[in-house]
């Protein structure tokens, strides 16, 4: 005859086999779940590696579009975005004029050469457009030159506007004031500034370029609706002295040399962020320089190209 186990062992058995089971779904679970992050991982780095794919075609792109954006935003004012369908994903570029600011890389001493054959600012250019913003004069010509003087001691260029506030008697106020004029351009060239796109309120870079203050804000209020078709027309309007013996109004021209380009390319859920400096001096343009923003394949806050 056969023997019976005890019902508390059979029930004990039972347990056993039931905590068996659970313990090996917690472990097919486990390795289900890793299995999908993993897969999710290796899914998210392909996003972002087709977005950055896509961010090259993007910038790729815009060198050969920089010269239809200016002829179009010259007829038609400001443009949309560009979207381009790139292969491995869509970049998305929007254009604008990134030269209508001093660039304090052309700030040199009165009495220094051009460099490179190039026209470049003095302190007394600087310190007009300081004035016309509304710092003090009394102000102005010291900040001038001590500006040209840390440029001078450091010998190399500026990154960033904001380094001026690294100036000896630089304060938050004249940043305030000066700070949305200024900018800091990967050349030692006074700036060509684009005087069909310059606003009232950038009135004091014309009188940078030497024009009085009062003179440059009537000079934009008569603009005519489809811009000045040059430089010489303009001042034939604005000045009855003709163009001023100064940089900036030998610079100064009717398009933009310098345009910054805002590039978002997306591949999936992945997306990479850039903003280029083109040159357009050159044909096709350059890129003079990129930043990276945000996250996806950043590797630094930005480069010289």
């Amino acid at each position: 005859m056969k023997a019976v186990a005890p019902r508390r062992e059979r029930g004990a058995a039972l347990l056993a086999v039931l905590a068996m089971v659970l313990l090996l779904a917690s472990f097919a679970s486990l390795g289900l779940a890793r299995l999908r992050a993993a897969t999710d991982r290796v899914s998210d780095a392909d996003s972002r590696a087709l977005a950055a794919n896509a961010a090259t075609s993007g910038a790729n792109a815009a060198l050969q579009l920089a010269s239809q954006w200016q002829a179009e935003n010259r007829r038609n004012g400001r443009q949309r975005a560009i979207r381009i369908d790139t292969g491995a994903g869509t970049a998305e570029l929007r254009f604008r004029n990134a030269g209508n600011c001093f660039n304090l890389n052309s700030l040199r001493a009165a009495a220094s050469p051009a460099v490179n054959g190039n026209a470049q600012a003095t302190p007394g250019d600087f310190a007009r457009l300081l004035t016309a913003a509304g710092i003090p004069p009394f102000e102005a010509g010291p900040l001038a030159e001590a500006t040209a003087s840390r440029l001078r001691q450091t010998a190399v260029l500026w990154a960033d506007a904001s380094e001026w506030l690294t100036v000896d008697g630089v304060t938050a106020a004249h940043w305030a004031l000066a700070g949305p004029l200024l900018c800091a351009l990967p050349n030692r060239e006074a700036m060509a500034i684009n005087l069909n796109e310059l606003t009232a309120a950038q009135a004091p870079l014309l009188a940078s370029a030497g024009l009085d203050l009062d003179e440059a804000r009537r000079a934009l209020a008569a603009r005519p609706g489809d811009g000045w078709n040059s430089a010489g027309e303009f001042w034939r309007q604005a000045s009855g002295g003709g163009v001023p013996q100064t940089a900036m109004a030998q610079a100064a021209g009717a398009s933009s040399r310098w345009l910054t380009v805002d590039l978002v390319a997306r591949s999936g859920d992945a997306s990479v962020r850039r903003q280029l400096l083109l040159d357009t001096a050159r044909r096709p343009a350059r890129i003079a320089s990129v930043r990276w923003i945000g996250g996806g394949d950043r590797p630094g806050n930005g480069e010289q190209a």
